[in-house]
């Protein structure tokens, strides 16, 4: 069990880096979301006329958590937000950083990390900022990678802002202004229970959250580091 929850530490990171722009959803609010979305663990404000899918956000007791914003009529700009499973007392934001970017060159996409930034913040929390240039059917998709370590509760989020290439510019004004926005609360990490942490794990599996192919390729990890 110790080695697969190692493993799933590794992987699910690499699963939820979706750099892809979620398809909007046919929901009668969908063209109304509100203007501040607020779960248990942030809040962040929204523009006009934009969606936010917390579809997938589960509460901090689990394994999944993801949350989507974005235009549906316009795709300058998106993001795609992940509470990372990583029931690990990280010593500080470097050691959170250096697991980002080893699960990305794990993941075997064709990406490449093209800027690095350090000591910034998100909410008043020690943030990094890798970019990675995705390559898709001809177009260069970046994601800025916020990887945020809440030294609170040992939480690392990321706030995966995603645009073309050719919309630099116009994609970093619009997400500046939003990132600016995140407000991250003081909370207790219930995966700090070992117990918990690995309710979380089974009840992934049990759910098909994670694939036998991840988990095969997880102890591969472990047994060939």
């Amino acid at each position: 069990m110790k080695s697969f929850v190692r493993a799933t530490l590794f992987l699910l990171v690499i699963i939820v880096a979706s750099c892809t722009r979620p398809a909007p959803k046919a929901t009668q609010n969908s063209a109304s979301s509100p203007k501040t979305y607020e779960n248990e663990l942030f809040s962040i404000d929204i523009p006009e006329g934009w969606v936010c899918d917390d579809e997938n956000w589960n509460g901090l007791e689990c394994m999944k958590n993801e949350v989507n914003i974005y235009n549906p009529y316009e795709s300058i700009v998106w993001f795609h937000i992940v509470k990372a499973f990583m029931p690990i007392q990280w010593k500080n934001i470097a050691e959170a950083t250096e697991m980002a970017k080893a699960a990305r060159a794990l993941s075997g996409a064709n990406a490449k990390l093209i800027d690095e930034i350090d000591s910034v913040e998100v909410g008043g929390y020690p943030t990094s900022i890798l970019c990675f240039a995705n390559y898709e059917d001809g177009d260069t998709i970046i994601q800025k990678q916020y990887v945020t370590y809440m030294k609170d509760s040992h939480i690392v989020i990321y706030f995966n802002e995603n645009y073309n290439s050719r919309d630099k510019e116009k994609a970093q004004e619009i997400g500046n202004k939003i990132i600016a926005t995140i407000k991250l609360k003081k909370v207790k990490n219930p995966l700090d229970n070992d117990s918990i942490m690995r309710q979380a794990v089974k009840s992934a599996m049990d759910n098909k959250e994670i694939s036998d192919e991840t988990i095969k390729k997880g102890n591969e990890i472990i047994k060939n580091p």
